[in-house]
C-alpha cells in the first residue's frame, strides 16, 4: 500500500478543501496543513468524514500542534505581535496532521512536537 504525503495550505480550506482533503484521504494521502484548525474547521471536517464513511473509508485521525502558545518570558510587543498577525492571515501558527484510520495508529501529541504512529 503506497502511503503519501500532502502539504495543505491553511487558504486551501477556505476554496472548498475539506472536499478536496476527503479524496485525498481516501486514497491514503497523509495531510499536514500549515496552520492549528479552529474549533469550528474541525468540527466541519469531523462532520464531513461521517457523511463519507463506508466499508472503504473508516474515517480519519487528526491532531494539531499550536506553535503561538505564550511563553511566560515573552515580551509584551511579541505577544501583540503574534495577535495582530494572527488577525491579518486569519490563521493560528501551528501544524494540523489528518491521516486515514486504516493507516493511522495514533497521533502523539507532545508540548513542542506530533509524532505520527502508523499501522
Amino acid at each position: 500500500m503506497d502511503v503519501k504525503i500532502k502539504l495543505y495550505p491553511y487558504e486551501k480550506l477556505k476554496e472548498d478543501g475539506i472536499k478536496d482533503m476527503l479524496h485525498d484521504l481516501k486514497k491514503n494521502t497523509i495531510i499536514m496543513i500549515d496552520a492549528k484548525l479552529k474549533p469550528d474547521e474541525e468540527a466541519k471536517l469531523i462532520e464531513e468524514t461521517m457523511k463519507n464513511i463506508s466499508t472503504n473509508f473508516s474515517g480519519i485521525e487528526l491532531d494539531s500542534l499550536d506553535l503561538t502558545a505564550s511563553d511566560e518570558n515573552d515580551t509584551v510587543l511579541k505577544k501583540i505581535k503574534t495577535q495582530i498577525l494572527e488577525f491579518l492571515t486569519g490563521k493560528k501558527r501551528g501544524l494540523t496532521l489528518i491521516g486515514p484510520a486504516d493507516i493511522i495508529k495514533k497521533i502523539e501529541k507532545k508540548p513542542d512536537d506530533l509524532l505520527l504512529h502508523m499501522r
